[in-house]
């Protein structure tokens, strides 16, 4: 997709974008540790330490172990093998220079979110010369409240995002002429894939098929095959390295025709509520109907064609998920700038048609999720969560004023109770015993951990020194009750043998989660209060 006459425009740096890149960079670090990790990014952060102290990703320590597939992610040798390394060496080095906190560990990914929204905004105004799209689409993706909430993550998200931007800004500067495009691209590509290979695959996929649709000429010519050779090589040391064929055989759906049809409601559903709302998707649909009929009708106008090239991907993109074993929200975030490039290629062609109506319009889009989410409930369409209030993403309402009211005040966390709770109680050498939450736990205390989802459990004979049942109950891939969940009910008498305490604040499902079916601005009052269970004396002398 080379771009083989670029617009002229000027070098000077743009005074709006500088005030913009300060506005993303005080949402993605302000307090940016006013929450511990939930039990994903404790997953990463876990991995990291044992890089810092190892110097290889090991799931085992000595006292505890990391897995949240009963031990499917790795050998014998304890080497991670289930997910590519980048996110968790990128997290090694933040701990290497800022320590084990969790300021260091999210920091990296919160400055790769701030690059991405200036890559976003260089990507349009060099190819295309459009300073009020490249602008607009720049602040889209600032006060995108969902792709904060992501950014703000120790967890590929942002780096997902990244290296697709890289991808897109090299694919659009001459890769088919010159070597530093084509090394970009080859490299964009092969980082992606060490980011997250579910995220490469979704992506290059429709990338290809789009390219091929718009950009048939830059296909077909040798470079693009010693590209695609040289991207080969780079990720085969990855693909013999990871556990593709364990993944693969979770695989495993009773209908794998129903799954796939529940997959694209969840996702299209993700897309308009979120992403795209409804009155634009049905606009770009009929603006581009000979594009759909076969008829041709190819944009002939550059930027119209690139704002198409990037809806296909999107499009194509939730295709290719649809066969993955789960449908979460994170595989998309990577889409979240391509989004911001459409919206406001959108914005900007309203603004030109009439003033006050691209002004309220880019209004809507940047502060409320009015345009997602109206439409779709006059439309009775809705996806719910167990939670929901009225300060959650799936209602209507100012989403950036929910988010800095959360960042300003503070968030009784789940995790962060029983962090406070056990290293203020708990005494060195007890182990913990958890149905869910093991693996924040490993990361801020320094107790042995059992549970959650690691499949390991108390040896014969042995009782844990606290248990905590949290309220939801969880099951595993083979739709068994999880391991811990099973002990405790058929091996422990936790009404005879503990003593129950009840902690301040709810027991939410997960903490921190960024997902926004599920992320929480404010708390609620109190419905399922934390509980902790603790070995009274009279066990604790059986059982040393």
């Amino acid at each position: 997709m080379g771009n083989h006459s670029k617009p002229t425009f000027s070098a000077r740096f743009d005074p709006v974008l500088l005030a913009l890149l300060a506005v993303a960079a005080f949402l993605l670090f302000f307090h940016l540790d006013h929450r511990p990790f939930w039990q994903d990014e404790a997953e990463t952060a876990c991995l990291a330490r044992n890089v810092v102290h190892f110097g290889l990703p090991l799931a085992f320590d000595d006292v505890n172990l990391i897995s949240q597939e009963e031990g499917r992610e790795f050998g014998p040798d304890h080497l991670w093998r289930w997910s590519p390394w980048l996110q968790i060496y990128l997290t090694a080095a933040a701990f290497f220079l800022g320590g084990f906190s969790t300021f260091a560990g999210r920091f990296p990914f919160a400055l790769f979110g701030l690059l991405c929204v200036w890559l976003v905004y260089r990507l349009i105004k060099v190819n295309f010369g459009n300073r009020h799209w490249a602008l607009m689409s720049a602040a889209l993706l600032t006060f995108s409240v969902p792709f904060l909430l992501f950014s703000r993550q120790c967890r590929y998200y942002s780096l997902g995002a990244f290296f697709t931007l890289t991808a897109l800004y090299a694919f659009r500067s001459d890769w088919q002429t010159r070597v530093a495009p084509a090394g970009l691209l080859v490299l964009s590509l092969g980082s992606l894939f060490y980011t997250n290979y579910l995220l490469c695959a979704s992506f290059l996929a429709p990338a290809l098929l789009a390219a091929a649709l718009l950009y048939p000429r830059d296909l077909l010519t040798p470079r693009t095959v010693t590209l695609a050779l040289g991207l080969i090589i780079l990720i085969i040391p990855g693909a013999l390295l990871f556990k593709f064929h364990d993944q693969a055989s979770l695989l495993r759906y009773p209908d794998l025709g129903t799954m796939i049809l529940q997959h694209l409601e969840k996702y299209w559903t993700d897309l308009l509520q979120f992403m795209v709302p409804l009155p634009i998707c049905l606009y770009l649909l009929w603006r581009w109907r000979r594009v759909w009929q076969g008829a041709g009708g190819v944009p002939a106008d550059p930027g119209e064609r690139f704002v198409l090239f990037c809806a296909l991907i999107v499009i194509g993109n939730i295709f290719f998920l649809l066969p993955a074993p789960q449908a979460e929200h994170r595989y998309l975030i990577h889409l979240y700038p391509l989004v911001a490039i459409v919206l406001g290629w959108t914005a900007c062609c309203l603004w030109r048609y009439h003033k006050f109506s691209g002004a309220l319009f880019g209004l809507m889009l940047l502060f409320t999720n009015w345009l997602q989410l109206v439409p779709l409930h006059w439309l009775g369409i809705r996806y719910f969560p167990i939670y929901n209030d009225v300060h959650m993403l799936t209602y209507p309402n100012l989403t950036i004023r929910n988010f800095l009211i959360e960042l300003g005040s503070p968030y009784p966390d789940v995790n962060q109770n029983l962090i406070n709770f056990f290293n203020t109680h708990a005494r060195p050498g007890e182990t913990i015993l958890t149905t869910y939450g093991d693996l924040p736990l490993q990361f801020y205390t320094r107790h042995q951990i059992l549970g959650g989802l690691q499949g390991r459990i108390p040896a014969p004979g042995e009782a844990p020194d606290w248990v905590v049942r949290r309220w939801h109950t969880r099951w595993n891939r083979d739709y068994f009750l999880q391991q811990s969940e099973d002990y405790i009910l058929n091996q422990l008498n936790l009404a005879r043998d503990y003593e129950m305490l009840v902690l301040p604040g709810e027991d939410e499902m997960f903490g921190n989660r960024a997902d926004p079916y599920y992320h929480r601005f404010l708390p609620p009052e109190p419905r399922v209060r934390l509980v902790v269970y603790r070995k009274n004396l009279r066990v604790a002398h059986e059982h040393p």
